[in-house]
């Protein structure tokens, strides 16, 4: 049960009661005001089953027990509102709905909802009052934790609990509900140290949602009998006028994080209006890393920060989205995702899910020598082209010129001032190259072609390996077999292949007497010599790609829109899917992708000169690849 206006809802009726012993002891929350020893409920037998042992946490909006179930001989937590806000029969209703909500959310790491029933009132309230009983968990909770830490976590802490939380929000969001009180005393842990989102005494339902679908903005105002419903520390600034969507438990779990890390909370003030108003008119504050338990990057800060945004559609489209930036720029083995040649409707796809470290699965190994290798493949369906004739010295990337012209169409497109900001281009660096001849194939690697390899070399994905990849978030059923849930690869041979790493794409050209093309390469195929903006020229042009404004999976046969060729007859080099290179980002082990993909819509991100890129594991729905041969080795 949420603690609410801790100073409502205080019933003064006194009973002498013992002390529980030692070993009954259960997780307390150390924000909520100390536990009434003297509660007329302790000692009683409800529903001739549980035996109410002790008042763990009272709230403005119920109390929490510890109780003794007898039939099952274990201990549970009972949670039962105050008596006086169930003579509302609006409040009631919402509480009932809320248990049945609760049975809904099928997640390991949702705290279950064990059993429910009612007992008697008394002369206070009505004849019988309802209850719900749920897991007694002996692993306390995060504000314990964070305590016995020393009162910060370093980032190895924070992420043997962010993800699984995060995860646990998600699923509540794709049931139509939130949370609506995430907090250090809400993240419970099992004996094994295992985190489990608890408390969901005021999660609201917030209309049916699309399974698929990653957040769902609804607005709709909800009081309980005139006070804040949570907890004003941890809640959004939309919380004063009541504006309900999946980004109000992002921005409480950011503020978790925060706390985590330093040891205070972001904001603070004198009252629940002062703190909310603090986050309403101010960002959050830097964080100081000289003062921090462990490191640091900027770029985990701007993660926190991004998920603290004031606005809500500033933050980060799901709570394991937040979960893998952060995760993926942390510290020295951290990825970082550029968010540059990525269209910020499709930012999501590019965020890695997990670190080495996380998901237990290394990175796929590159082969020493070459595989066996086949005959050509027969399902190509043209020669590929060769370019350059000859050795051809030639310059890449964006001029200043070029970059404005670059946030000239980002602009016209539809993209934020941030989206389109100068420094999202400025790594597009310009550079004199000298390439020597080469071929690259007409179009990205096929369904039917790396189904060809699989069958020829057994080989198993990365993403088949370590048991998921990414869709718009982390897809445990997606692979290049089921690229999208119900979608069968088999039954869309002439797709391009997506969900295979860099590995996975090094490994198939090998087999094929082929290797992956470099940036420049890539590049250079796609420009010409008179560095084209676009595959097809300079003027930007919809029509060569798709239908921008279309909505669901745009996965297409290879060779959909041969308006959109180079005039060598290369295809597919934009709108497709973007496409692996071997060429190293010079941070590490990251390799550079290049093409935008369906998942785009800002013309700037199909620039030939664009790129992008990513850890060698990551894999996507929105990334493939192509292969080359000649030229560089």
């Amino acid at each position: 049960m949420s603690d609410g206006d801790d100073t409502e809802g205080q019933d003064d009726d006194a009973t002498t009661v013992s002390p529980a012993p030692d070993d009954a002891m259960a997780p307390v929350d150390l924000e909520a005001p100390e536990a009434d020893p003297t509660d007329p409920l302790i000692g009683q037998l409800l529903d001739d089953r549980y035996e109410v042992q002790k008042s763990l946490d009272r709230g403005g909006m119920g109390t929490v027990y510890l109780a003794w179930d007898r039939t099952l001989e274990r201990q549970v937590v009972v949670k039962i509102p105050h008596a006086s806000l169930m003579a509302d029969r609006t409040f009631r209703e919402r509480f009932l709905q809320e248990i049945r909500d609760l049975s809904t959310h099928e997640h390991p790491a949702i705290l279950s909802i064990v059993d429910s029933g009612s007992h008697g009132a008394g002369e206070r309230g009505p004849t019988d009052l309802p209850y719900a009983v749920v897991q007694y968990l002996r692993g306390g909770d995060l504000r314990e934790r964070i305590t016995k830490q020393g009162g910060q976590q370093t980032r190895e802490e924070i992420l043997e609990w962010l993800p699984t939380i995060a995860g646990a929000l998600d699923a509540v969001h794709r049931n139509g509900s939130l949370h609506r009180d995430v907090k250090p005393a809400n993240i419970l842990f099992d004996g094994e140290g295992h985190a489990v989102l608890s408390d969901f005494g005021i999660a609201t339902a917030i209309g049916a949602a699309d399974p698929d679908a990653s957040t769902q903005e609804v607005r709709r105002e909800l009081t309980v009998v005139g006070t804040f419903v949570g907890s004003p520390a941890y809640a959004p600034p939309e919380a004063i006028d009541r504006i309900l969507t999946p980004a109000y438990d992002q921005y409480s779990l950011a503020t978790v994080v925060f706390l985590a890390i330093t040891g205070q909370l972001p904001f603070t003030g004198n009252t629940n209006e002062a703190i909310l108003i603090a986050k309403e008119k101010g960002p959050p504050p830097t964080i100081d890393r000289k003062k921090l338990k462990g490191t640091l990057s900027k770029s985990a800060e701007k993660a926190i920060r991004k998920a603290l945004s004031r606005q809500p559609e500033d933050r980060f489209r799901s709570c394991t989205e937040f979960s893998d930036a952060f995760a993926s720029e942390v510290g020295g083995a951290g990825f970082s995702i550029p968010w540059k040649a990525v269209g910020f409707a499709a930012a999501a796809v590019l965020i890695i899910g997990a670190l080495l470290q996380l998901n237990g699965a290394p990175l796929a190994p590159e082969p020493s020598a070459p595989l066996a290798q086949s005959a050509p493949i027969e399902s190509r369906k043209a020669a590929p082209v060769v370019a350059p004739a000859g050795p051809v010295t030639v310059q890449l990337g964006s001029t200043p010129e070029e970059i404005d012209r670059a946030i000239f169409l980002c602009t016209k497109g539809g993209g934020s001032a941030r989206a389109c900001a100068r420094e999202v281009f400025a790594d597009e660096r310009l550079r004199t190259v000298t390439l020597a001849p080469f071929s690259l194939d007409r179009t990205e690697v096929t369904n039917a072609d790396f189904q060809a390899f699989v069958d020829a070399t057994g080989h198993r994905t990365t993403a088949e390996e370590r048991g998921f990849s990414w869709d718009i978030t982390r897809c445990r059923r997606c692979s290049w077999r089921t690229p999208h849930p119900g979608r069968d690869a088999t039954r869309h041979p002439n797709d391009p292949v997506v969900h295979v790493s860099w590995p996975d794409a090094r490994r198939y050209c090998q087999w094929a007497g082929k290797r992956l093309p470099t940036e420049d390469e890539w590049e250079f195929a796609a420009r010409g010599e008179k560095r084209r903006a676009f595959p097809w020229g300079d003027e930007w042009d919809a029509n060569r790609l798709r239908d921008l404004e279309s909505e669901g999976l745009g996965l297409q046969p290879v060779g959909s829109y041969p308006t959109g060729a180079t005039p060598d007859g290369l295809l597919d080099l934009a709108g497709s899917v973007w496409e692996w290179t071997s060429t190293a980002s010079g941070q590490g082990e990251r390799r550079v992708f290049k093409g935008g993909s369906w998942m785009d819509r800002i013309p700037a991100y199909f620039r030939s000169a664009a790129f992008s890129e990513d850890a060698p594991d990551y894999s996507s729905i929105s990334l493939g690849f192509r292969c080359a041969a000649g030229g560089e080795t």
